[in-house]
C-alpha cells in the first residue's frame, strides 16, 4: 500500500509536467518548441540566447531557456532558469510543472553514473544496475549502425540514455505512470531529446530491455528524419519492425516475422477473422491511451505489419522516401506519393497483404502483463503462481514447488505433469517441469517442455536460463552461450547466467568476455 501511495503522489505532482511540452506557449517561442521537439537543439539554443539577451527579465524567455537546457541534459541549469522565472511570475501552471519535472529529474540523475561510447551517453545506477552498462552500450552502438544502414540516419550529437532504477524514478523522469507500465507495457520512452527505460530489475520477470533501448532509438531517429512529423502508427510500426535489427540483421525482402511475437500473431489472426482492428487513427496520440494490453499489442502488430508491407512493396528506398516526404506534406499525401495509393486504398492493400501471409493462431499464447516489483525481495514462486490462470493448475503447481523444495524431485515432476493437464500451455509450469527434470539429470526429456515454453513465450528469460543449464551440462557450449546471452537481454540479474558464461567463454577461448562475465557475477554477489 505504501508503495502505491508514494507512486500515486508522484503521478499527481507530475500531472502538470506530463503536459508541459505539449502546452500552448507564447507565439514567439512556439517555433522554438517545435525546434526542440524535432531535436534541432542548436537552433533552439540560439533563439533562447537571443531572447534572453533582448529581454533578460522576461519570464517567458527564461522558461524557454530552461526548456532548452532541459533538452540538453543540463538539468541543474534548467532548474536555475525556471527558478528565476518563478521569482518574476509564479502563477503560470506550466512553469510550475517545469519546476517539478526539473527537480525530480535532478534528484534521480544525481544518483546515476555516467558511461559513454562512440555515439551514446548512458546514465544508470552503478550499484544496482552496473551490469547493464556494457550490454546496453554494445546494443545501442549496433542499433546505431543497423538503423543507419536501413534509414540513413546518423545523429551528429551523442544520444543521451537514462535507465531509471525503479518505478517511481521512471515516473519522475519520463512522466509515465504505474498503470502505463503494467497495463500497456510502457517500459521505455523517447522524449525530451533522450531515451529512457526502466531497469529490468524493477519488474518481476524482467522484459526485453535491450530491444526496448533499440526501439526508443528508432523513435529518436524517426523524429530526426521527419522533423517530428510522423504519425504514431508509423512511429510505433517502424520502431517495432526494426527494433531487433541490432541482433538479427536480415535482408529487406526477407524480414520474416521477427516483429510478431506468438501473441501478436494470434491477435492479428483474430482481428482479420472478426475484422476488428484498432485502426491507425485510434492509435493517436499514443498507444498508452488504449484500454487493454491486448489492444496495445494488437496496435503494435498492425502498425509493424504495415511497415512490413511498405518495406516489401517499395524496399529500403521506399521507406526512406516516405520518411523524407513527411518533412514536406501530410501522411496521406506522403503515402500517395510513395505508394501511389490513397490512404484508404493503402489500408485495404495492407489488410490483403496480411491475409496473404498465412498467419496462424498459436494456441495457448496470451499477452503478458508486466508487473512492477513492490519488494526487491519478493518471493519468485508466489509471483509465478499468480501468472497461472487455472486454479486447479495453480494448486498442483504449488504442491509441486513444495515437493521440489524438499528435494522430492520425482513427486514434484508428477505434480507439474498433473498441473499441465489443467493448463497445458502455461510457460511457467513448463519451465518448472523442465527445471526439476534437469535436477534429475534427465536432460533430453527436459528439452521438450522448455522448447514448448519458448514457442509460447519467447520473451521469458527463465526459459533461456534452463536451456543454458542443459546445454552446459551436455557440454554444448555454443548453444549454452546463445541461450544465456538471450537471457541477459530479458533479465540479467540471475547470478547463474554469469557463472555459467564465465566457464563457457573460457572454454570457447573468449577471454575478454569471460572476464566481463566474472566481473558481472562478482557485482551480483556483492564482491568488491
Amino acid at each position: 500500500m505504501k508503495y502505491r501511495t508514494v507512486f500515486a503522489a508522484i503521478v499527481i505532482l507530475l500531472g502538470l509536467a506530463a503536459q508541459l511540452f505539449a502546452a500552448e506557449v507564447e507565439d514567439k517561442f512556439k517555433e522554438g518548441q517545435e525546434l526542440l521537439d524535432a531535436w534541432r537543439i542548436s537552433q533552439a539554443e540560439e533563439l533562447a540566447v537571443k531572447s534572453l539577451r533582448d529581454n533578460p527579465k522576461s519570464p517567458d524567455a527564461l522558461d524557454f531557456d530552461a526548456r532548452v537546457k532541459f533538452y540538453q541534459g543540463r538539468y541543474q541549469e534548467a532548474l536555475a532558469s525556471i527558478d528565476r522565472a518563478l521569482t518574476i511570475d509564479s502563477n503560470v501552471k506550466q512553469r510550475q510543472g517545469l519546476k517539478l519535472l526539473s527537480q525530480f529529474t535532478v534528484d534521480v540523475i544525481k544518483t546515476l553514473k555516467r558511461y559513454e561510447s562512440a555515439h551514446f551517453v548512458l546514465y544508470l545506477d552503478e550499484k544496482r544496475d552496473g551490469i547493464l552498462a556494457t550490454h546496453a552500450l554494445d546494443a545501442l552502438e549496433k542499433s546505431y549502425q543497423a538503423v543507419g544502414a536501413e534509414l540513413g540516419y546518423y545523429p551528429k550529437e551523442k544520444v543521451r540514455v537514462e535507465v531509471a532504477p525503479d518505478a517511481p524514478s521512471f515516473n519522475a523522469i519520463s512522466t509515465l505512470s504505474l498503470r502505463d507500465i503494467e497495463e500497456t507495457g510502457a517500459v521505455g520512452i523517447c522524449k525530451f531529446n533522450k531515451l529512457m527505460i526502466i531497469s529490468p530489475r524493477a519488474l518481476s520477470l524482467g522484459y526485453r530491455w535491450v530491444d526496448s533501448l533499440s526501439h526508443e532509438y528508432l523513435h529518436y531517429a524517426i523524429v530526426g528524419l521527419t522533423n517530428n512529423q510522423a504519425p504514431i502508427w508509423l512511429h510505433e510500426g517502424m520502431a517495432r519492425f526494426y527494433e531487433t535489427r541490432w541482433r538479427k540483421p536480415v535482408p529487406p525482402k526477407e524480414a520474416a516475422e521477427d516483429y510478431l511475437t506468438p501473441a501478436n500473431q494470434t491477435l492479428l489472426v483474430q482481428a482479420l477473422e472478426k475484422n476488428q482492428f484498432v485502426g491507425f487513427k485510434k492509435m493517436e496520440p499514443s498507444l498508452i491511451h488504449l484500454e487493454t494490453p491486448e489492444q496495445v499489442q494488437l496496435a503494435y502488430a498492425e502498425a509493424a505489419s504495415a511497415i512490413d508491407y511498405i518495406n516489401q512493396s517499395k524496399g529500403k528506398a521506399g521507406v526512406r522516401e516516405l520518411l523524407a516526404t513527411l518533412n514536406e506534406t501530410s501522411t496521406s499525401e506522403a503515402i500517395s506519393k510513395v505508394l501511389g495509393l490513397s490512404f484508404d486504398a493503402f489500408e485495404v492493400q495492407w489488410k490483403n497483404f496480411l491475409k496473404q501471409k498465412g498467419l496462424k493462431e498459436i494456441e495457448g499464447t496470451r499477452v503478458r502483463r508486466l508487473k512492477v516489483k513492490k519488494d526487491q525481495n519478493e518471493d519468485q514462486e508466489i509471483v509465478e503462481l499468480k501468472e497461472i490462470q487455472s486454479a486447479v493448475a495453480r494448486n498442483r503447481t504449488h504442491l509441486g514447488d513444495q515437493l521440489s523444495n524438499k528435494g522430492r524431485t520425482v513427486a514434484a515432476a508428477n505434480e507439474y505433469q498433473r498441473a499441465l493437464q489443467a493448463s497445458p500451455h502455461s510457460p511457467i509450469i513448463l519451465n518448472k517441469l523442465g527445471r526439476v527434470l534437469i535436477q534429475m539429470n534427465r536432460y533430453p526429456e527436459a528439452l521438450t517442455p522448455l522448447k514448448k515454453a519458448l514457442d509460447l513465450d519467447p520473451d521469458n528469460g527463465g526459459t533461456y536460463v534452463q536451456l543454458g543449464r542443459i546445454y552446459h551440462a551436455t557440454k554444448n557450449y555454443q548453444e549454452t552461450k546463445n541461450a544465456l546471452e538471450e537471457a541477459i537481454q530479458i533479465n540479467p540479474f540471475n547470478p547463474l547466467i554469469f557463472k555459467l558464461l564465465t566457464e563457457v567463454y573460457a572454454s570457447l577461448g573468449e577471454k575478454e568476455k569471460a572476464q566481463l562475465a566474472k566481473a558481472s557475477l562478482d557485482k551480483l554477489l556483492g564482491a568488491n
